[in-house]
């Protein structure tokens, strides 16, 4: 991929940002999939049709791996596009304004191209490998919590599971967080907002992009025994790298609670 051809991503992503931002005024049904808390939209499958015509138009032949439309099995190629038309559809139905559109660009299973969008609180995440990681087009130089108990830690959900860790860390650091989106909050951790995601039963269009940029912000990500991951791993630290290390040694007994 050339600068020119991240410049044609990054606007594309814009735009489908656009329109979510004008399709979310209208009308859109919010319906089950597999089950009564797996929601899907309309718009979701519009941004989604929207995303891979206008990625095939600059990009003809691409191959995808997404959320919605019977795009969820990864392509038996080495390179493909993974998205995420709307991460966070659960608060985009009921109007809160963190959600955001999550594209990576996949060679050799390793993300090379990263963009998380979140039109309606305008943060444009992007980065491509071994070129740093940018917020709004500025390079991010996160300030994080050089120690545990002043860490900011969000988690995905899942129920009967999330409470352990509220249980393994609440008296530990500074504060816990939920946000209901894994890319925006691994985003968060990438520009310091946050010290840390735990993401629990996570897909690959979920973390794709912002494992991309949280790895050029200077993050880490490794599962709970610290071993490096890939975006197929469902449950993983984003993490600062000063509180690692403590993070794992703090998780460590989690499945025991």
């Amino acid at each position: 991929m050339t600068k020119n051809d991240f410049i044609e991503i990054k606007r594309i992503v814009y735009d489908a940002g656009e329109k979510l931002k004008v399709w979310s005024t209208e009308n859109f049904h919010v319906n089950s999939k597999k089950s009564r808390t797996d929601l899907v939209t309309d718009v979701d499958y519009q941004i989604q049709e929207y995303l891979i015509e206008e990625i095939n138009k600059s990009f003809p032949n691409s191959l995808f791996l997404a959320e919605e439309s019977g795009l969820t099995q990864t392509p038996d190629k080495n390179e493909y596009w993974v998205i995420d038309p709307i991460d966070g559809t659960v608060n985009f139905s009921r109007g809160l304004p963190e959600h955001c559109i999550s594209v990576a660009y996949v060679e050799n299973k390793e993300p090379t191209i990263g963009i998380i969008y979140s039109p309606f609180i305008n943060l444009f995440y992007s980065a491509t490998k071994n070129n740093g990681a940018y917020l709004n087009d500025k390079i991010l130089r996160p300030q994080w919590a050089k120690n545990f108990e002043d860490a900011m830690i969000s988690l995905g959900n899942e129920r009967g599971k999330t409470y352990k860790y509220f249980k393994a860390l609440e008296e530990k650091v500074m504060r816990i967080r939920l946000f209901g989106t894994a890319a925006l909050q691994i985003a968060y951790v990438s520009s310091g907002f946050l010290d840390a995601f735990i993401s629990i039963r996570s897909h690959p269009w979920d973390v794709a992009a912002g494992h991309l940029i949280l790895k050029e912000a200077g993050g880490e990500i490794v599962d709970l025994d610290g071993n490096s991951v890939s975006i197929f791993q469902p449950d993983a630290l984003y993490c600062n790298p000063y509180i690692i290390e403590d993070l794992i040694n703090n998780l460590k007994n989690i499945q025991k609670l």
